[in-house]
């Protein structure tokens, strides 16, 4: 295995969320012959990904300059939070959908089969990239992707927002704030992070994916940050020198996060 940075001498992470892929040639290739002039774009992309706790669980194998293998990190998973591996192919979703975008982009379609049979396969995607025409996408949307909740219009939907929304299945729906159904879900997601928080294995596996010193974040390229967690300016600072694996584990840490939340 190699990392990004061995790979190809290109970097791509931003301020509040670090990105990762782990690359592994085939036994038969050499680096100029695995890669065209947009590998390394296309996956730089493509791990801008949303994945639980920022873990990255993505690998890619590749074959040979067009083929490639989407594989799972099984020590990237999330067993605490994520038994089933739902979450993490979700994840590994989201990767390819990028992957596609990007792809088309610089010029390639891509095709795919799926191989994975069990959640805990090593291979999931098959993939295939076909060149043609290049279409032209809104990249500069994936690469300003935020993992912060802050910032969001508090105004409620528009009609004419929610008649557009509605084009897409009559399983859209829409609970005006204030109304029993809002209440409803948002005092049930307040109630399923508090007993996360305060749930032992869910909060270890937490604390050893938060990256707290830059020295960190720098080193890993995933994981979360303070900044992805909202903890900014003097506060930001503070627990970025002062915090640690322990700190997750206190009460008081569990508390704030539920505060947060709320």
């Amino acid at each position: 295995m190699v990392n990004r940075r061995e790979f190809l001498s290109q970097g791509g992470a931003a301020t509040l969320l670090a990105s990762t892929f782990r690359v592994k040639l085939s036994a038969d290739s050499n680096l100029d012959a695995a890669s065209n002039p947009y590998t390394n774009e296309i996956l730089i992309l493509a791990a801008r990904a949303p994945s639980g706790h920022n873990t990255q669980p993505w690998t890619v194998n590749i074959l040979t300059a067009t083929h490639w293998i989407i594989g799972l990190d099984d020590s990237r998973r999330l067993p605490a939070v994520d038994p089933t591996a739902r979450e993490t192919y979700l994840s590994l979703g989201a990767f390819l959908e990028n992957l596609v975008i990007a792809a088309a982009h610089y010029g390639y379609r891509v095709d795919y089969d799926v191989l994975a049979s069990s959640p805990l396969n090593p291979g999931v995607v098959d993939l295939r990239l076909q060149a043609d025409k290049p279409l032209p996408q809104r990249l500069d949307r994936i690469r300003l992707r935020r993992t912060v909740r802050n910032g969001y219009r508090e105004g409620e939907i528009k009609s004419a927002d929610l008649k557009d929304l509605k084009i897409y299945g009559e399983g859209v729906h829409y609970f005006p704030k204030g109304s029993p159904a809002a209440r409803l879900l948002s005092d049930g997601t307040l109630e399923a992070n508090r007993q996360q928080a305060f749930r032992d294995p869910a909060e270890e596996e937490l604390a050893q994916w938060i990256r707290w010193s830059a020295a960190d974040t720098a080193k890993y390229r995933n994981g979360l940050t303070p900044d992805s967690m909202e903890i900014e300016g003097m506060a930001g600072w503070y627990v970025s020198h002062f915090f640690n694996h322990a700190s997750v584990l206190k009460k008081s840490f569990r508390e704030t996060t539920i505060k947060q939340v709320k």
